[in-house]
């Protein structure tokens, strides 16, 4: 097998590189006139806290799907659906 040293990295243009303008660590002032806004306290407990659902075997069950895909359709809608996409092909 042959090293993959021997080749040679592509050469990249060197371009000057223009300095960072400084950061300002100063917090912007508050707004004027801003009203407190006062928050409920929210209620604390098992009852409330959200916890992440476990779908394996014996655990949550699994939200219900879109599973029209795999119905057996009935035969005039397959062969309407499929006449469709040949006339699409046809088309191009």
């Amino acid at each position: 097998k042959k090293n993959p040293s021997w080749r040679v990295p592509a050469r990249v243009p060197i371009r000057a590189v223009m300095p960072k303008a400084a950061k300002s660590k100063k917090a912007p002032p508050p707004t004027p006139y801003a009203e407190p806004k006062s928050k409920k306290p929210e209620p604390t407990g098992p009852v409330w806290e959200a916890k992440p659902k476990h779908f394996g075997i014996g655990q949550d069950i699994l939200p219900k799907r879109n599973l029209t895909r795999y119905v057996r359709w009935p035969k005039y809608v397959r062969i309407q659906r499929q006449r469709k996409g040949l006339y699409q092909r046809l088309k191009v």
